[in-house]
């Protein structure tokens, strides 16, 4: 690929990661203005200019996956859809063209980069945000630490530093497992980035680092068959009640580890979130539109919270809050059909691939527990679970043409 996209992919991983909002911040501060400032503005339009170019780089590449772009066009449609229902129209459709530029972004680099190529960079750009919010913590405090003092980074709050280094994470964990680009760098970049995830105090974080790492490091016994197979199932199976107690009772958990054990509030938001689903069920209250000051509903959680609540803090709550159930089994269809394409991929020479999608179709799960996932545009989970899953089906289908190649290639000879 020419050099031009790689610095145009490398500007969207950025942007998916919400750290290129810092030099907002920089020059404009926290103002809740800034996001019309002529900065944002300026990387909004870049972020479409750069979609359309990933995109259409290589358009026959694209075609290669035509089924998966398909269904992947079709969340950016569902979006655009809502907005005939939608209690703020104008918030959806300017929402859902955001989403729809992104999703061209990850098609592009799905079609065009290889696995490998696409993980090292996503590894180096978290790197790069770890060791710069680790680093300003000791120099400028100021500039990584909120307003309540939570440290966060060089992102807007604390969960996108915790969400960009479990991306992060999944990419070093890849460069482990592939051993193209060397594995002591994989694991000192592993280690960074989990040293900034922990600084961030994101439980959720910290708890999906420990399940990659977990499951990367049984993947290869398991595949392997044999005494390694059935030591690394115990692991599994010793561990997994853990893990599952964690995500069951999380306000134990959350009080074992000395964390509010109503998740900064959001247990009570679930609950309220719950009610409003209720009252619209199928189609939901429209894309991104109901946590507006015009949705009366979200003022009355805001009163009874006294606070202002953003989202619901929780993945599944917001799909169903955005687009209804009809909108959130769509979008869960896509999240089961990448994780069967990671497990046929397991099956193939492209291990790797299918381990990596398939970590990222669990990081989904547990970010989702306490983030929206999925229908942010500005989301680093949402981004990778979409490109490693067009990975897995173009891998997929790069084995398929091998096999029929190959067969077509036997001679036939006939009986005497």
């Amino acid at each position: 690929m020419p050099g031009w996209f790689q610095w145009a992919a490398a500007f969207f991983v950025l942007q998916a990661t919400q750290a290129s909002g810092f030099g907002d911040r920089l020059i404009f501060g926290d103002a809740s203005h800034s996001g019309g400032d002529v900065y944002t503005q300026g990387l909004n339009l870049l972020t479409l200019v750069v979609s359309v170019a990933l995109f259409f780089a290589n358009y026959q590449r694209v075609k290669n996956i035509q089924k998966g772009v398909n269904l992947t066009l079709g969340v950016a449609g569902l979006f655009f859809l809502s907005a005939l229902w939608s209690i703020d129209p104008a918030i959806s459709i300017r929402e859902a063209v955001q989403y729809l530029f992104v999703v061209l972004c990850s098609i592009g680099i799905a079609a065009n980069l290889d696995c490998d190529d696409y993980m090292l960079l996503l590894g180096r750009i978290c790197l790069a945000c770890a060791i710069a919010s680790l680093a300003l913590f000791y120099v400028a405090p100021e500039l990584v630490l909120g307003s309540d003092g939570n440290y966060r980074g060089i992102f807007p709050q604390k969960n996108g530093l915790g969400e960009a280094m479990t991306m992060g994470a999944l990419a070093s964990l890849h460069g482990l497992r592939a051993g193209t680009r060397g594995r002591w760098r994989s694991a000192i970049s592993l280690a960074v980035i989990t040293t900034a995830a922990i600084r961030s105090e994101s439980a959720t974080s910290c708890l999906t680092i420990f399940v990659f790492c977990l499951v990367s490091a049984v993947a290869v016994p398991i595949r392997k068959g044999g005494v390694s197979r059935i030591l690394a199932i115990i692991v599994v199976v010793l561990v997994s009640p853990a893990i599952i107690g964690a995500m069951v009772f999380q306000d134990e958990f959350m009080e074992m580890i000395g964390k509010d054990p109503s998740l900064t509030g959001r247990t009570l938001i679930w609950s309220w979130a719950i009610f409003n689903i209720h009252l619209k069920p199928l189609l939901g209250w429209g894309y991104l539109a109901f946590w507006t000051p015009r949705n009366p509903a979200a003022m009355q959680i805001a009163d009874a919270l006294q606070w202002e609540a953003p989202q619901a803090h929780n993945g599944l709550l917001e799909m169903l809050l955005f687009v209804g159930l009809a909108g959130t089994s769509y979008i869960v269809f896509l999240w089961g059909r990448a994780l069967w394409l990671a497990l046929r991929c397991l099956r193939t020479a492209e291990t790797e691939i299918g381990v990596t999608c398939l970590l990222s179709c669990i990081g989904i799960v547990l970010v989702g527990i306490s983030e929206t996932v999925l229908v942010d545009p500005y989301e680093a989970s949402t981004d990778v679970f979409f490109i490693t899953a067009l990975l897995c089906e173009r891998a997929l289908r790069a084995a398929r043409v091998q096999r029929v190649s190959r067969y077509q290639a036997v001679p036939v000879t006939s009986a005497a």
